[in-house]
């Protein structure tokens, strides 16, 4: 094989080496190919003598793998040298492979490359016939710092579940993410206020005065947040979050309502248990079609068993009514019309006897504000939604669940930012 051509393949530079054939040796596995180091310069490194003489010789073996099918190998035959004047021996270096390393800087840089790709730490490791300890090492040292992205015009604010081994009291860390180019723009340790303060309090007031929507679920430290850091944007509820308040409450009726009212084999009962699927969606999704009861053979329509199954008891049939009321959210263009609609709702539910939907409509009542900017679209075509970030949190999620090889914190986060952010730059 042609001597440039090989050397050029592994990033490396021919005047380093003599110049001669190259052909490559098979092992299992993949290839070794055979080059001599060229000296050059025979100054001295520690004292400048240029009077040195050739000492012996020795074999390296780099690691230069560029795919995950051969793994290829370098080995050098490299020159020792002796110096009479300080008595110390030393090896001229090799441009393209630093000093007591087994990976050629050729290699490194295909790696460092993968860092921005959805592989696992042992994925690449394998791809590049390496240990995982040492590509985490790699990553450790090549990616120091990952900075932030500067606080955008619409800012999403969630979280997510992530223990450390030594910080297992922070279950949740935050992940503000940016709504208009659907991007991370940075992950903080935990969502608990002594680190939120910190963290928002070393971004600059003129940068965080550029956020003009704020969005959130309704967690107490995350408006006190919007109020202390970002006075003049505004603060938006997740209708995702309003939805989910009220549906876990009907959820939880309709299980007591089947296991305490209705007798076990029942159609009210196996509807119920099978299909409650259809008492937490808009009635407008209900199938148009016909339930069989296949103990009699019996065939009711499914708003017919519906309607039926709500009669069993009267805080049921409260909760679906309430929660088809919040559905129709839609129809309320402007924030005025919007905040009458969320104030009626909660004062509803506030009145019914059930303490489950007494809780939601406090819960509502005190977010009415920034629910009602939910709901307001008449200054757009759009409800703000912490839908991206939502979907952004399943990535991390799977990132996490793919084991890329952390409970340090710094460490994940520095990789997802590359995976889910950089990766596009």
């Amino acid at each position: 094989m042609d001597f440039n051509t090989i050397l050029l393949r592994f990033g490396l530079d021919s005047s380093n080496f003599k110049n001669k054939l190259v052909e490559p040796i098979p092992f299992d596995g993949g290839f070794i190919y055979e080059v001599e180091q060229e000296i050059n310069d025979r100054t001295c490194p520690i004292c400048g003598n240029v009077q040195t003489h050739i000492q012996g010789h020795y074999f390296t073996k780099i690691n230069s793998s560029s795919n995950n099918h051969i793994m290829d190998q370098l080995r050098i035959r490299r020159t020792e040298l002796y110096c009479p004047k300080c008595k110390k021996t030393f090896t001229p270096p090799i441009f393209g492979i630093d000093k007591k390393n087994k990976t050629s800087n050729f290699t490194k840089e295909l790696i460092m490359k993968d860092f921005t790709d959805k592989l696992t730490f042992s994925q690449i490791a394998d791809k590049y016939h390496l240990s995982k300890t040492g590509v985490i090492k790699l990553f450790d040292t090549k990616v120091p710092y990952v900075p932030r992205r500067n606080m955008p015009e619409v800012l999403c604010i969630d979280e997510i579940k992530f223990e450390e081994d030594c910080l297992n009291e922070n279950k949740y860390i935050a992940v503000l993410v940016d709504f208009n180019a659907r991007e991370i723009v940075d992950i903080i340790r935990s969502r608990r206020m002594p680190y939120l303060r910190e963290y928002f309090s070393n971004i600059s007031f003129k940068e965080r005065e550029k956020t003009k929507v704020f969005i959130s679920d309704m967690y107490d430290a995350y408006a006190d947040i919007r109020r202390i850091y970002f006075p003049n944007a505004i603060h938006v509820v997740d209708l995702f979050h309003v939805i989910t308040q009220l549906t876990n409450a009907v959820n939880r009726i309709r299980t007591r309502v089947m296991n305490n009212y209705c007798l076990k084999g029942t159609v009210e009962y196996n509807f119920m248990k099978k299909n409650w699927r259809y008492f937490l969606c808009r009635k407008s999704r209900v199938p148009d079609k016909f339930y069989t009861y296949k103990k009699t053979g019996e065939m009711i329509h499914y708003d017919e068993i519906i309607r039926r199954c709500l009669k069993t008891d009267l805080n049921l049939d409260d909760a679906y009514m309430c929660l088809q009321e919040l559905f129709r959210y839609s129809e309320y263009g402007s924030y005025e019309d919007a905040l009458d609609f969320v104030e009626r709702i909660s004062k509803k539910l506030i009145f019914l006897p059930n303490p489950l939907l007494k809780a939601v409509g406090r819960t509502y009542h005190k977010w009415r504000y920034e629910i009602a900017n939910g709901f307001d679209k008449k200054s757009r075509d759009f409800h703000y939604t912490n839908a991206i970030a939502e979907g952004l949190n399943n990535q991390l999620k799977t990132i996490t669940k793919s084991a890329y090889g952390y409970h340090n914190f710094e460490r994940f986060r520095k990789r997802a930012m590359l995976i889910l952010t950089y990766s596009k730059k």
